[in-house]
Formats: C-alpha cells, structure tokens, sequence
C-alpha cells in the first residue's frame, strides 16, 4: 500500500506556524488507517484458512488416490502365490483371478523349439569373396548398382495356420545390416542373423512351436534371399523343425506351442524335461496371506493418519492474541521473534470446522455398516479391525492381526468383496468404496470453500470470493484515506497562509507605528 496515499502539489511545510505538518499529517493519518490495518490482517487470516483447507484436502485427495490404487485392484488384495517342488522342470506365477488349488506337471518329453534355417552355403561377395555387412549390397554383390531396386518376401504362419507374407524394399545403396535390421523390426515373426565368421545367414521363426502342420515354417521368396542369401534349402542340414511342449497336466496328455502359458489364470513356465530334472512337480496356489495383509495393513495406517491429521486441525487451538504481524511490528522484531509470533498466528483456523467434523463422522459411518458379500465375511470387526478403546485416538482403527491372517487364509475372496465389492445398492458396496465415495465428498466440499490444486480463478470458491471483495472494500478504503490525507494538507495549508497574513499584518502595523514614532 502507498503510504503517500496520493499527492497535492500545493502542500506547504510549517513555515509560517513553525509545526512540522509532514510529521502531523502522518500521525493523524496512523489513527485514520487503523481500521484498513484491521481489514489487511483479516484478509490474511482467510489466506490462513484457506491454505489450511488446502493442506487438508490433499491429504484426502492422496488417501483417495490410494484407496483406489490398492483397496479396488484384484492384483494387490487378492494376490495369489505359487510354489513348485521342481523349479528346474517348472515354475508358475498365478493371477489374483485363479483359483487356489494344486496342479501337476509331469511327463515333459519336450521343450517347444522354433523353427530356423540357415544358408545352404556361405555368402559371397565383395573384392576379396567376403561380404562386408557394413557396405552397399552394389559393392557385395555384382546383380546390384547403387540405383538397384530389391525386393523380397518372407511368410510364415499365424495361430490358425494361415500364411502371412510380409514383403520387403531396399536400393542398392543399403547394407546387408540395413536389411537384417529392418527385417527384425518388422512384424515378418522372424529373427535374422549374420555370422561374419562362417558367411552363413540364419532365419529363426520368433515363437516357439509348430504354427503349419505338416510343412515348413517359413518361405522366401525374392532372388536376393534365395540365391544372394542361399536361404534356398529346407533340407535337413538347413533346416530344423519346430515342436511342440509335450508333457502332462494333471493327468492329461497335452501340448502348447510355447514353453509358457496360461491355465486356469496360471502362467506356467516348463524350465526342462523330465529326463533331465525328475519327472514331475507339483503347483500349489494359494493366497498371498502376507502381501495382502500387508495391503489392508497400510490402508489402516493411512486412514489413521488421516484421521490424525483431521483431528489435529479440528482441535488445534486458536489464540486471538496473535493476529498477523504489520509491517510496523515486523520491522520492530527479530527473526526468531517473527517465526514465533506467526506460529501461533496461523493455528487453529479449521478448529471444530464443519467439514471435516462431517468427514470423520462419514468415514467411520462407511468402515462400519455391513457389506453383503456373500462370503464369509459382512463386516470390518470379523478381519479383527477395530476402533481403538482410547477415545483420544478419535477414531483410529487398530488391527488384530493373527485374526488377519486367519480371515485372508479362510475366504480371501470374501475379504477383497468386503473391501472393493462394486454393487449398485449401498449394502452392496464394499467399505473401501463407500469410504472413498465420503472422502471424494469432502475433498469437493473443501475445493467448493477453499478451491483445488488447479484452481485458478479466486472467484470460483467461497473464500476466494470474500477476499476479493475483502480488496474492493480495502481499495475503497485507500481512496477515501487519500482523500483524507489531501483534505489534511488542505487544512494545514490554510492555516499556514492566514497564519502568514496575520504575521504580514502585524508587521505592517508596526512598521505603521515605527514610522509615527511610537514605538
């Protein structure tokens, strides 16, 4: 604020009357500005309350946020484990949608194999016989000048046996490393390699196993891959076949083309065959009883720390005895002085607020109403959480957790309903979910008074709203303490001038009486 609070050019000091009226003027002025004083400490008394709103509702939107990252997600409270008694023939990692159960893997005659082939004789080409995969194909291969067009195609076969040609382009002024990199990145289904040390070029079908029963994997087509490359031979010193994994799943002779896949929601991995590392093994799936103890373990010590949080701020004291500091009582205090000072200043703005007081009602209301889950379990106390019997904890929860373990190991399936169940009806929702829905209420309450993160515009929120009209009242105040302070000078100056003539007159007179001789 200008302290000047405008200008007069007519202002005069106290010449005549011997005052300092600059000095008189600001002491008048100190007494007049009291109340816009008043009106600066209120406005930043609601940037006080307003940060402290803000401070909460991250907190709640950050709960909320992990409510659903964790509460909601199949893959952390309903994880499942697996183990194998033979990892060197198998391993497994199950998905939280399989069901628990043992399974047995015995009987792998075979791995699956890609298919692959590889040049019937060394390439040539080049000065000196040898192909350089770095140069252009013009200077390895006399069929081709810089200008050359080449062209070829590669097919293999999808799952339905089908073939797929997937054809290629290049000039004469690519490489041979050009060619086998754009072939590898292409979606051909084929890997290709050159072995400098041999002059040999091998095709690798990228999946494993058998895609065209009763024939080969791949063909070529194009003079550069059949005679340039020598891929022109599917015999079989050229050639190796894919197969299969054979072996047997719980008692039932079967194959899958790749070495991994899924069943059931379990994703097997055959590591060997049995000839080689013992003829079986045994699955065994179950719940992740620990890291989902784990996941409903952090979520009670996230919402007691909300709790924490919204209790600290509705009890925390507020000591009116300490109002923002001015600039005057600033420049008066040190340091340490001013951070104590506006400690207490910034306390207890959201002390017994209606919003939160609200929010904790709510959120303990959600944790414990009944969900019809159709398990074994309708209710928070049955998984051996509770509230905690020292009320000045306010709210917390705390977690038995032997009864935990239990509950998870019975019906694990029971416990993520409870928890994440997405019914239509409120006696069908689980608690995470109706808790998140109370949380997303108070984070909008609080974003409707306060504002939110992106909220820009001071106009679009209660508080925001009553600062803005708390600047016109202040603006309107400054002008009329312009006025004030001109109308001030205004005063002075007319004193000083009759003061001036008076002492004009005086001294006429006696210069009057001086001349008479009477003086």
């Amino acid at each position: 604020m200008d302290s000047g609070m405008g200008s007069n050019t007519n202002r005069i000091t106290g010449f005549a009357s011997g005052m300092n009226i600059d000095q008189t003027v600001s002491d008048l002025m100190r007494a007049e500005r009291q109340p816009l004083i008043k009106m600066e400490q209120e406005q930043m008394q609601m940037q006080y309350k307003m940060e402290d709103y803000r401070e909460m509702n991250r907190e709640y939107r950050s709960f909320s946020t992990s409510i659903f990252d964790n509460m909601f997600m199949r893959s952390s409270l309903s994880a499942k484990q697996t183990t194998s008694t033979n990892e060197s023939l198998v391993s497994a990692s199950a998905a939280s949608d399989a069901q628990s159960g043992t399974f047995t893997v015995s009987n792998v005659t075979q791995l699956a194999e890609a298919a692959s082939v590889q040049s019937s004789s060394s390439i040539t080409g080049g000065s000196d016989g040898n192909v350089d995969p770095e140069a252009s194909l013009a200077d390895q291969f006399d069929d081709y000048n810089e200008g050359s067009t080449i062209e070829f195609g590669i097919t293999t076969y999808n799952e339905n046996g089908e073939a797929e040609k997937k054809e290629f382009s290049f000039e004469g002024s690519d490489s041979l490393n050009d060619v086998l990199s754009e072939v590898n990145r292409s979606d051909a289904g084929v890997s290709a390699f050159y072995d400098q040390q041999t002059g040999n070029i091998s095709v690798t079908r990228s999946e494993t196993g058998v895609f065209n029963e009763g024939g080969n994997e791949m063909a070529f087509e194009g003079d550069f891959l059949t005679n340039q490359l020598n891929l022109n031979s599917f015999a079989d010193t050229e050639y190796t076949g894919a197969q299969n994994a054979e072996f047997t799943l719980n008692g039932i002779e079967t194959n899958r083309r790749s070495n991994t896949f899924t069943e059931n929601g379990i994703e097997i991995t055959l590591n060997g065959t049995s000839a080689e590392n013992g003829n079986s093994a045994s699955l065994q799936v179950s719940p992740d009883t620990e890291g989902i103890k784990e996941t409903v373990m952090n979520f009670v010590d996230e919402y007691n720390s909300l709790i924490e949080k919204t209790n600290d701020k509705l009890s925390e004291e507020r000591d009116r005895e300490y109002p923002p500091l001015t600039d005057d009582q600033r420049s008066e205090m040190s340091d340490e002085e001013i951070s104590n000072w506006e400690e207490k200043s910034q306390s207890g703005y959201l002390r017994s607020d209606d919003i939160l007081s609200n929010a904790t009602t709510s959120m303990r209301r959600s944790l414990y109403d009944t969900v019809d889950t159709g398990g074994s379990f309708n209710q928070l106390t049955q998984l051996g959480i509770t509230t905690t019997s020292n009320y000045q904890d306010g709210g917390k929860l705390e977690v038995d957790e032997d009864q935990l373990e239990q509950a998870i190991s019975e019906d694990a399936e029971s416990v993520y309903q409870l928890f994440a169940s997405d019914g239509e009806n409120a006696e069908d929702k689980g608690l995470a979910r109706r808790l998140r829905e109370e949380v997303d209420k108070t984070v909008d309450n609080i974003s409707e008074r306060a504002g939110g993160p992106s909220t820009l515009d001071p106009s679009q929120f209660t508080i925001g709203r009553e600062m803005n009209q708390m600047d016109d009242e202040i603006s309107d105040f400054e002008r009329r303490m312009t006025r004030t302070e001109n109308r001030y000078y205004d005063q002075f100056t007319r004193m000083e001038q009759a003061i001036a003539e008076a002492n004009q007159q005086a001294q006429q007179i006696q210069q009057q009486l001086g001349g008479m001789g009477m003086m």
